[in-house]
């Protein structure tokens, strides 16, 4: 007989127990004898019964233990993307001591919103959305404890993440104190759910506080340029720096900012490929700090933020929230790591 026709009364009835000891052999299997216990698993194996709904036992305890992540992306790219990775593991680590579980809800092309509406969570991760976002509304609906891990800052929901545009002007400020007046920044076109490209606010912010601390220092705009990827991977990084590196040495930027240490790695590989010797003719300096920046040829100069801390601090401020309490989010810096591809620019 099917799983679906049968019912823990069911299973009660075969097994000559009560509906409550069923229940027990499934959920608080301590209040029963092991011989008990294998009678009941062993009736309701042979009936096609699964077990109690895991939907239904939520509402009975109202808790599911669940934290959903709320992603802006297509679900493949939290596999993907190495920041995401190490945010993802501090999350894991965190909810992994607390006993719960995770759950991914992708809102790409979910126009109507029933992931967000309809996953058995206790509260929400908010990863990278825009306020305005449709998810961002659903999830409100929801009545469970949110917050906003990464950015961007939504009012009226706890942030845990770092200031992405002062963040930038860091690396602005060192390469204007090393000399550069030439500039590229390299960043990623702006988000359009429609046209299937998702909004990366943070990356966006980068972009924004390196050109304003740019403007502000005086720097010439036609010494300015800026280069969209097609995407936010090594090798769409790589195809764009590719054109910047074509031009006259004369025309060239001797410094690029690319808003992730992803793309910057792409940029590496085109100027080792165009015979661009970096640091001496070609400053770079990405973001992030993952694992493979400082592996690269010449390790990357960068801006490190704690993205595994990040993870983690969002799962301690929801879970306390989800158990009535507050918790502040911690201030989390970031700070400028130089490696070896910044110098001075070219002597003309």
């Amino acid at each position: 007989m099917g799983e679906s026709r049968q019912t823990l009364q069911t299973v009660a009835r075969a097994a000559g127990v009560s509906p409550m000891t069923v229940s027990n052999a499934y959920n608080r299997p301590d209040q029963l004898s092991r011989t008990t216990r294998e009678k009941v698993l062993r009736v309701a194996a042979e009936l096609g019964y699964g077990g109690p709904s895991p939907a239904g036992r939520s509402l009975r305890r109202g808790r599911s233990g669940t934290v959903g992540l709320l992603l802006s992306e297509q679900l493949p790219y939290a596999f993907a993307d190495p920041g995401m990775l190490t945010f993802l593991h501090g999350m894991a680590t965190e909810l992994a001591a607390a006993g719960q579980a995770l759950l991914l809800i992708p809102t790409a092309g979910d126009t109507d919103q029933a992931l967000v509406r309809g996953a058995l969570v206790d509260a929400l991760v908010l990863r990278a959305i825009y306020p305005d976002d449709p998810a961002v509304v659903a999830a409100r609906e929801r009545g469970v404890p949110l917050v906003s891990g990464g950015g961007p800052k939504i009012a009226g929901i706890p942030f845990v993440g770092i200031d992405n545009a002062r963040s930038a002007a860091r690396a602005a400020e060192h390469l204007l104190g090393l000399g550069h007046t030439r500039f590229a920044v390299l960043t990623i076109p702006p988000g359009d759910p429609l046209a299937g490209i998702p909004p990366r606010p943070g990356l966006h912010a980068r972009a924004r506080g390196f050109l304003a601390a740019l403007e502000a220092a005086g720097v010439d705009p036609d010494r300015i340029q800026v280069v969209q990827a097609g995407d936010h991977t090594r090798d769409a990084g790589r195809e764009a720096a590719a054109h910047l590196l074509v031009a006259r040495r004369s025309a060239r930027p001797t410094a690029v900012f690319a808003v992730s240490d992803v793309l910057a790695l792409g940029v590496l590989e085109a100027a080792a490929a165009s015979g661009v010797d970096v640091p001496r003719q070609l400053s770079v300096m990405g973001f992030d700090d993952i694992e493979e920046a400082a592996r690269s040829t010449p390790p990357l100069t960068t801006i490190s933020h704690p993205l595994y801390e990040q993870g983690r601090a969002a799962v301690r401020v929801v879970l306390a929230a989800v158990d009535g309490r507050v918790v502040r989010p911690p201030r989390l810096t970031t700070h400028l790591v130089l490696r070896e591809t910044t110098a001075r620019p070219p002597a003309r």
